[in-house]
């Protein structure tokens, strides 16, 4: 992924959080959201880079508590001041 997009997805993932919060969405209920549509895509879409191959390839075989540490950290990611 490169710089400028991870970058992108970085601030997106910051504001959508910051939406959640100011509509009182709690960080567990935003991180079930995020679970649900991660197994969602997973499905539905192709991944274009080896990058996002590894991705989907470790979400399939994670187990619930697995999934779960990893939205956390992706969540985490989301919180963290540039």
């Amino acid at each position: 992924m490169s710089k400028d997009l991870l970058g992108k997805f970085k601030q997106t993932l910051k504001q959508r959080i910051r939406e959640g919060q100011t509509h009182g969405v709690s960080p567990e209920v935003q991180q079930e959201g995020m679970i649900n549509l991660a197994d969602m895509m997973v499905n539905f879409v192709q991944p274009d880079t080896p990058e996002e191959a590894l991705v989907k390839e470790l979400w399939e075989i994670a187990d619930e508590d697995e999934k779960r540490t990893l939205t956390g950290l992706v969540y985490k990611l989301g919180q963290q001041e540039d």
